[in-house]
């Protein structure tokens, strides 16, 4: 109501003053400075309409242009005195500059960018079937805590662990079946030839190639691009993660006491963290540091590259809820999978439990920056359901995959209303 009343303020002064204008005659002066003394809001998202105060502006928008941070902003009205624009999307925080007729006028204050996180869905019903189309008019059956994984080129490769199958998700929602036949075994093979236990956890390499941990069949298997599958190692794996500058894949077995084993390339696996309490998955950053979501403490741990020795922690041992906070005194409420960005920011899925519980606290998906260890809640929040839209409006049910592409797009499995989401920052 109060941004629709502001609206309506600004609204009837540049009308008011507009007329007041075209009586007066008012012609912007090319030899004099063009003046901003201030704008409001001086904080917004993208879409924030923000009124630019000044002086010697034009009536003429032709010869105007308005910029927030470098990019170019919609004017939505303008005046002698006041200019109206709306903040595009990614802006970011910085100046605001209005040039009129190569004269340029620069805010005393830079405008402060609030990103905002908008949520949609990918592809899935919300039944669980199996199903192949577009859309809503695929089916998956997340009937476990399965995962997912996208390349370079924005396919997005789920873990469908109750239809026994690997799905891919093109990147305008389109699902098709990239290996396994439904039917319950082990058996390697092109395409529909392929049968899993329980397909697992999904990982990528640089050349297309995708990964599936299998942990009833005690396998990691590799599938190549047209859908052959072929045996990488056998081990009791659950969630994974490849290092992409050398190929070494590491994997967490979910046990207790569990273990952090090494992947080399020949298929060779060591274990080499061990005295875990159920670590459900590893995530691999830029230097070759482990992060490991340890579900039965509701803890995530790092473990530096080489020596393999804990080198951080978000939450306290056993301490479980919905609270943000630097390193300790964040609680998670028994995580699950991992995925990292470019910059090294972790994303944790929140809600690992064995069935996905409508009363875990955490039904969203928590970012760690992994230079300060600060902990927030980057989409979701504490109440379960289904409803696309941004911020705190859009709502998971037991969200217990997540992934990350090159441009910071998160894909996440909605593990009980059965789809994929897709969140992209605006």
């Amino acid at each position: 109501m109060k941004a629709m009343i502001y609206r309506l303020q600004v609204v009837l002064l540049l009308l008011a003053a507009t007329a007041c204008n075209k009586d007066k005659g008012f012609v912007h002066d090319n030899n004099a400075p063009v003046v901003v003394d201030r704008f409001t809001p001086e904080t917004g998202a993208a879409g924030t309409e923000v009124l630019i105060y000044g002086s010697n502006f034009s009536t003429d928008t032709t010869g105007i242009t308005v910029t927030v941070n470098g990019k170019k902003a919609l004017i939505e009205g303008v005046i002698s005195d006041h200019i109206l624009v709306v903040i595009p999307e990614k802006a970011g925080s910085g100046k605001i500059l209005v040039t009129i007729n190569g004269q340029t006028g620069t805010a005393p204050k830079d405008f402060q960018y609030q990103t905002s996180y908008k949520v949609t869905t990918l592809a899935g019903s919300g039944a669980a079937g199996y199903g192949e189309g577009k859309g809503s008019a695929a089916f998956f059956n997340f009937n476990n805590r399965c995962g997912l994984d996208v390349d370079a080129q924005g396919n997005v490769y789920v873990a469908d662990g109750g239809n026994l199958r690997v799905r891919k998700i093109t990147p305008d929602g389109t699902v098709s079946t990239l290996c396994g036949n439904g039917t319950y075994g082990y058996l390697e093979g092109k395409g529909t030839d392929a049968q899993f236990m329980l397909p697992m956890d999904i990982a990528t390499d640089n050349q297309g190639n995708v990964y599936v941990t299998d942990p009833i069949a005690w396998t990691i298997r590799k599938i190549i691009p047209d859908g052959t599958s072929s045996l990488v190692c056998w081990g009791a794996a659950w969630g994974m993660g490849i290092d992409k500058r050398n190929g070494t894949m590491y994997y967490a077995n979910a046990q207790k006491p569990g273990s952090i084993y090494q992947v080399t390339p020949d298929g060779q696996s060591t274990p080499i963290i061990t005295g875990l309490e159920y670590p459900a998955d590893v995530a691999v950053d830029d230097k070759g540091n482990l992060f490991v979501t340890e579900n039965g403490t509701s803890v995530i741990k790092k473990f530096k590259a080489g020596t393999w020795e804990q080198d951080g922690i978000a939450g306290t041992v056993g301490q479980t809820g919905l609270v943000n906070g630097t390193g300790s005194a964040a609680r998670f409420d028994y995580p699950w999978f991992l995925a990292i960005d470019a910059t090294n920011n972790l994303f944790v899925a929140g809600n690992g439990t064995w069935d996905g519980s409508s009363v875990n606290t955490n039904q969203c998906i928590r970012r760690i920056n992994t230079s300060t260890w600060d902990v927030t809640t980057y989409i979701g929040g504490s109440t379960a359901g289904f409803a696309d839209g941004s911020g705190a409006a859009a709502l998971f049910y037991a969200p217990t995959g997540v992934a990350v592409d090159k441009d910071g797009v998160l894909y996440i499995q909605d593990r009980n209303n059965n789809r994929i989401r897709k969140v992209v920052a605006e």
